[in-house]
């Protein structure tokens, strides 16, 4: 018969041919005997009932990338709460602690490769522990098949009930699965119903028509901002600089203007007087012209 120590106390468990489960009679641990080598056995308690469980489902189905009608136009069939093996690897890689989760069954139920155990929420899985209305899903699955793939060095490893809300619904004619986690309240879908992609592309599309409009508007008044303050600052300095140097108007050399100025006024001046004192000489040339139009000879007066 073979020989497996407690993994708690270090005490000889003496275990059956096709039993899995043995109870230490020294600290009354329960383990999980994988026929490899005897595992921590875990149960992590559920933290969301199922009222809880059907608002969570109810709110992914109105998710932005689901179908418009998913969530008034599904119906759940079946919903089953259950503790679901997984096996539990903690590691220690590159100097820091790592924790890999892998299922401890087979199983077509999306996400069982990306369930987090969170740390220090499992209790020690023995006679104390009561599973409620919860089904137990028993393991098939080796922890061998998963020691190979595994980076680091082992720190320990366990086998964990995981809590899960298995459900299935459907929608237009066709059945969906989806997971919730009992502890978190996460989601796992496989394929679901999401918006058409016609109209995801034609969203996505008006969304970059107006993307590349926005971008080069912002683009050009920026430009344009740097273009009129260059302008006008080019502007301003040429303006100032008028005003700061503005040329006087040209002067005559020697005052000739003043002088031009005098002589004319003298000119004037002198021109009149000129006038008023030959009179009579000026009425003797006029009468020289008239004699020299008619040819007579001037009358010379006794």
């Amino acid at each position: 018969m073979p020989q497996f120590s407690c993994p708690k106390c270090g005490a000889a468990l003496a275990v059956d041919p096709g039993t899995q489960i043995a109870k230490c009679q020294f600290c009354g641990t329960v383990t999980y005997v994988d026929r490899s080598e005897a595992l921590f056995y875990y149960l992590l308690p559920f933290t969301i009932d199922e009222v809880k469980a059907r608002g969570i489902f109810k709110r992914w189905t109105a998710g932005p990338s689901m179908a418009k009608e998913l969530e008034h136009g599904c119906k759940i069939t079946k919903i089953v709460k259950e503790f679901f093996p997984v096996f539990r690897f903690r590691r220690s890689v590159n100097k820091s602690e790592k924790v890999f989760v892998r299922p401890a069954r087979g199983t077509t139920l999306p996400g069982m490769h990306n369930l987090e155990i969170p740390p220090g929420g499992e209790v020690i899985y023995d006679d104390k522990v009561s599973i409620g209305d919860a089904k137990q899903i028993d393991p098939d699955i080796s922890i061998g098949s998963y020691i190979g793939e595994m980076p680091g060095n082992a720190i320990d490893q366990a086998l964990v009930y995981f809590p899960i809300y298995e459900m299935t619904y459907e929608f237009e004619g066709k059945s969906y699965d989806v997971v919730i986690d009992g502890s978190s309240g996460r989601v796992y879908s496989g394929p679901s119903p999401s918006r058409g992609s016609a109209q995801y592309m034609a969203v996505m599309g008006v969304s970059f028509v107006l993307g590349l409009i926005g971008g080069y508007l912002a683009c050009s008044i920026h430009v344009l901002f740097i273009v009129l303050a260059a302008g006008g600052l080019l502007a301003g300095r040429y303006m100032a600089q008028q005003v700061v140097t503005k040329k006087p108007a040209p002067a005559v050399a020697g005052g000739g203007a003043a002088a031009g100025g005098s002589a004319a006024q003298a000119g004037e001046g002198a021109s009149a007087p000129s006038d008023a004192q030959s009179g009579a000489p000026s009425d003797a040339g006029a009468q020289d012209a008239r004699t020299a139009e008619t040819g007579a000879e001037p009358e010379v007066k006794q």
